[in-house]
């Protein structure tokens, strides 16, 4: 039959909420996704060990325990997701579950649309909940109830698979150690049970001591392996350029593999743009502020626009010179000085135009020519100061109108446009470009019909990930924010047969006093490319924001004269972002070496030197963890000391002070320092057989004292003279008729006398374990231990000799 196992189901949920670890950098914040997985863990044992308790009363544990879990699962999630429409709180009911359903709902889109770290979002609680209730219930149920700790790995493995697969630079070292812990720990309590299970033997190795010495050898050897596992990964070359040894060359000039690839990004331009917070992420110093451009989608699902796989050879690296801009069109030089915060963590590198040079670049960046983007496997852009030489496309309107000739068989990506989509687009198109000349003209018509009075500016706007949310944006709300508005431009420009994507980047940003240009997550943005013979990518902007500052191109006028106008009278401030931007603290410096410095003047509003301080820091959910995980280890050592103290004040029963003590309080005194005795022995790793008498007990201590090179000296003399009278005290209180037994306070005395000798002649590293991990107390929980008295030590036998 199987038993509730508390300590194993404990054991699991340990080594689940350290595995959860992993999953840290996938967040922005701490609070909001460990309270789910706090709660999951706590219910999820709880249910189980409780189910299998009440369970073996009707012979099916495991049954009762899963169902339990399954309970606690359900009350758990209707809990966090919809507690006012449950019943008391936690009951479902079906306004509850209409309220769950409704959450899970976006949670797809969420996931697809959301960019690392993700901030917090109701769906997603109730995921992370769900998903980690799971984890643990298939541990526990793989640790307690079929009795394979080593196939727990598995679902703890899946706590790591999603952070493995997103973060570029894998879960980190301390998550994965963490994680390895708990999964040692559990593989150490197996193997105990298992060599409890051999039976007593009857030699001086009883199988609790085979048992410690087998956990302590596999202690040693785990810890070997994981310091190992975690110290030889830093010192050896890695593909990211993270090792020791790769630090010292940054630059990646002949090392790497032959090619580079960028895993399938999450846009994260709605997230930007949303942020309640305004985050500075550039400096730019130049002449001629541009759009700093960092990627370009192309990939059409038939809801949104996503990136292409990039690939880039070595031979593509930045700094192997650079291909610049088509011969027949006409551009703009620009130069420009870019100073990333430490805030800004990147792959993609922003640049203005088509650049052509960098200067002070550090890192291996390469380019995907196809789309025009400077990327980075190993590097990212946090804290890079570099400067670009570029070529801003400026064409002429009479250069775009004259670029005619066939779309190449080789751009089909840009073209394609897939099955299903809204029927009423290819009419929407004829009534937007009537009367217009094919190519240009058409493009400049459904530039200009996107920035007409017809549609509004407005971040409320359903990302473009939502099923519909184009459809919706174009014929029924015509609101909106910039994603919406470049990806119906593309889509209409491909229904033209014209080659088109959406870029990703940053307007120009807000000029500062030193004549640099300050760009926030607030300036995110993405606008549509056009593809002309002869003219290569050309951008267009049917985004009309209502700060002024997405014009549109000099070759591309609007015709509404309401959009010049409002571009020039608009306030700074974007009016329909209805968040006011807090003062930031550390904006981007033009001075590289201040990129760390506290700012002259914050952004927004604030006056000069405001501050901003996070609460809680984030810092404090981590300082959190690692006390109660110290908390956790320092239990073994404190229930220790307090039976200590408890049986040198009175034993246990009857009072220090108590006048008369009954028999049965004298005998019951004399035990406890007896047993006391015995947990000294245990914790010191003096082997005490269980079939020995107390005076058999006393003479295997006094020969562990004499094998000492101390032996004879006064101290181990008293010592031993100390350990025969506590002897002879254990047996009279078993053996001798009531009434004549006493119990004198010299055998505290002698108690404090013989632990301290034992204690000095103990090898320090033994002393040590002692400490904090005694054994006489780990063994009172560890399941399968032989739970009868060592040396009689409690007396809870029927006295004899009466």
């Amino acid at each position: 039959m199987v038993t509730p196992r508390p300590i194993a189901s404990v054991f699991g949920g340990a080594a689940c909420l350290l595995a959860s670890t992993a999953m840290a950098p996938l967040f922005a914040g701490t609070i909001w996704w460990l309270r789910p997985v706090l709660i999951a863990t706590v219910v999820g044992v709880g249910t189980a060990v409780l189910g299998r308790h009440v369970g073996r009363s009707i012979r099916h544990p495991a049954l009762t325990g899963f169902c339990l879990s399954l309970v606690g699962l359900c009350t758990s999630v209707t809990a966090v997701g919809a507690h006012d429409a449950a019943l008391l709180g936690v009951i479902p009911t079906p306004a509850s579950t209409s309220a769950l359903y409704d959450l899970a709902t976006p949670i797809r889109d969420e996931i697809r649309q959301l960019a690392v770290p993700v901030p917090e979002q109701p769906g997603l609680v109730v995921l992370i909940l769900v998903a980690t209730y799971v984890v643990v219930m298939a541990v526990d149920l793989l640790v307690v109830v079929v009795d394979r700790p080593a196939l727990a790995g598995i679902p703890l493995l899946a706590l790591f698979l999603v952070p493995a697969a997103i973060l570029p630079a894998g879960v980190g070292t301390l998550p994965f150690v963490l994680g390895a812990i708990g999964f040692v720990a559990l593989m150490l309590l197996d193997g105990n049970r298992m060599v409890t299970r051999w039976g007593r033997l009857t030699g001086d190795r009883s199988p609790r001591m085979i048992s410690n010495g087998l956990g302590g050898l596999g202690a040693q050897i785990a810890a070997g392996c994981l310091v190992i596992a975690a110290v030889v990964p830093l010192v050896l070359p890695s593909l990211d350029g993270r090792g020791v040894v790769n630090r010292g060359n940054a630059t990646g000039a002949s090392e790497g593999r032959s090619s580079a690839s960028v895993i399938q990004p999450i846009v994260s331009l709605s997230q930007q743009i949303h942020n309640e917070r305004e985050v500075p992420l550039l400096r730019v110093s130049t002449a001629t502020p541009n759009y700093l451009r960092l990627t370009a989608l192309e990939n059409f699902d038939g809801q949104r626009f996503t990136l292409r796989t990039l690939n880039a050879t070595k031979d593509a690296r930045v700094s192997e010179g650079l291909p610049g801009p088509e011969a027949d069109v006409r551009t703009v030089p620009a130069e420009a000085t870019v100073t990333i915060s430490k805030e800004m963590t990147e792959r993609y590198l922003p640049v203005p135009g088509i650049p052509t040079r960098f200067d002070g670049l550090v890192g291996d960046w390469r380019l995907a020519e196809p789309t025009g983007t400077v990327f980075s496997t190993r590097t990212s852009t946090a804290g890079l100061r570099y400067t670009v030489q570029a070529e801003v496309p400026d064409p002429t309107s009479e250069q775009i109108r004259a670029a005619t000739g066939a779309v190449p068989d080789s751009m089909g990506v840009v073209t394609a446009l897939p099955t299903g989509l809204d029927p009423r687009l290819p009419a929407l198109l004829d009534r937007v470009t009537a009367g217009a000349v094919p190519g240009y003209a058409k493009v400049v018509a459904i530039q200009n019909y996107l920035r007409g009075p017809d549609f509004t500016y407005d971040l409320t706007g359903a990302p473009t990930a939502q099923d519909g949310a184009l459809a919706d944006f174009l014929f029924s709300s015509r609101r909106g924010y910039c994603e919406q508005f470049a990806s119906a431009m593309a889509v209409l420009v491909r229904l033209l047969g014209l080659p088109s994507r959406v870029a990703i980047g940053f307007t120009h940003g807000t000029q500062q006093s030193d004549g640099s240009w300050l760009i926030t997550n607030k300036q995110a943005h993405a606008w549509p490319e056009v593809w002309f013979p002869t003219l290569g990518w050309i951008p267009f902007e049917p985004t009309r924001r209502t700060d002024g500052s997405t014009p549109a191109p000099d070759y591309a006028p609007s015709t509404d004269p309401a959009d010049d106008a409002g571009a020039s009278s608009a306030p700074e401030a974007d009016e329909a972002v209805g968040v006011e931007p807090t003062p930031v603290v550390t904006p981007v410096p033009a001075d590289p070496g201040a990129i760390d410095e506290e700012p002259e003047q914050p952004v927004g509003s604030a006056a000069k030197g405001a501050r901003t301080h996070s609460f809680p820091p984030p810092w404090l959910p981590w300082a959190g963890l690692g006390l109660g995980v110290l908390g956790l280890l320092s239990v073994p050592a404190l229930t220790r000391l307090v039976l200590r103290r408890r049986r040198m004040a009175a034993g246990p029963h009857g009072s220090a002070g108590s006048a008369a003590p009954t028999d049965a309080e004298l005998v019951a005194r004399v035990h406890a320092v007896w047993a006391e005795l015995v947990d000294i022995a245990a914790d010191l790793g003096i082997r005490l057989r269980s079939s020995d008498s107390p005076r058999s007990g006393a003479q295997r201590l006094i020969s562990f004292l004499e094998a000492g090179p101390e032996a004879g000296s006064p101290e181990i003399l008293a010592a031993r003279d100390a350990l025969m009278r506590l002897a002879t005290a254990q047996e009279r209180a078993r053996y001798a008729p009531p009434g004549t037994i006493a119990f004198s306070p010299a055998l505290l005395t002698d108690l404090a006398l013989a632990r301290r000798v034992l204690w000095s002649v103990t090898p320090r590293g033994r002393r040590a374990m002692a400490t904090v991990a005694p054994p006489s107390v780990l063994r009172r929980i560890t399941p399968g231990q032989d739970d009868r008295p060592v040396l009689a030590a409690t007396g809870s036998g029927p006295r004899e000799g009466s």
